[in-house]
């Protein structure tokens, strides 16, 4: 079973330099248990953002979730397809490559990502990615993206409750209206977050997680 991070947020969305970006953050969307905050930075028109929620789920299922790319491409907005283009579970380290969905008439997007997975001591799973230069053949019906960051934690609160953190950034290159870029940066993390709720709420087995998040 091919495991890695659907990168989510994707459009649009954030790298946040963390503690010093939310000191200035705006919660924007505070519904349904879930929050978002977004951020802007004099260098980059684009918001950031940070998305968090919990879930009556084992910590354990809602990374599961997010590491099954065979089924993301089901339940990810706007996630094309996924790729795996190697994986050591060893080391935590993964290489996709990923198409996105881009509602007409805007050109669907592409982008070679590298991730990084780990657990702390206290038990928080944590999944970094970065975009990287090259790693795949460029298309020419697709605008690759090269400028994203973002990163997803769990945080166990009970042997039923997980605490879901995610932020992102990404340059989505070419020629889109501001307006809709920063509509995406509130929307689409909350969207995601609703849909991730329904996927978990859903009977069935998850898989095992790698060895090094166990």
């Amino acid at each position: 079973m091919k495991k890695i991070l659907p990168i989510l947020g994707m459009i649009a969305c954030s790298c946040i330099t963390h503690a010093q970006s939310l000191e200035h953050a705006k919660l924007s969307i505070h519904k349904n248990n879930i929050k978002v905050w977004t951020y802007q930075q004099q260098s980059s028109p684009v918001f950031l953002y940070k998305a968090e929620t919990t879930f009556n789920v084992p910590l354990e299922k809602a990374a599961a979730l997010i590491l099954d790319v065979d089924h993301a491409v089901k339940w990810v907005p706007y996630v094309g397809s996924v790729k795996v283009l190697s994986r050591d579970d060893q080391k935590g380290e993964f290489l996709l490559y990923m198409v996105l969905d881009f509602p007409f008439p805007l050109k669907d997007r592409d982008l070679v990502v590298k991730g990084k997975m780990s657990k702390d001591a206290q038990g928080v799973i944590s999944i970094q990615n970065t975009a990287i230069e090259g790693g795949y053949p460029l298309n020419p019906n697709y605008v690759r993206i090269r400028q994203y960051e973002g990163d997803w934690t769990f945080q166990k609160l009970g042997n039923q409750k997980v605490k879901v953190s995610t932020y992102g950034y990404a340059n989505p290159e070419g020629s889109i209206p501001l307006s809709f870029v920063n509509m995406f940066v509130q929307q689409q993390p909350y969207q995601m977050l609703q849909k991730m709720k329904i996927e978990l709420s859903k009977s069935g087995n998850y898989k095992a997680l790698p060895e090094i998040l166990r």
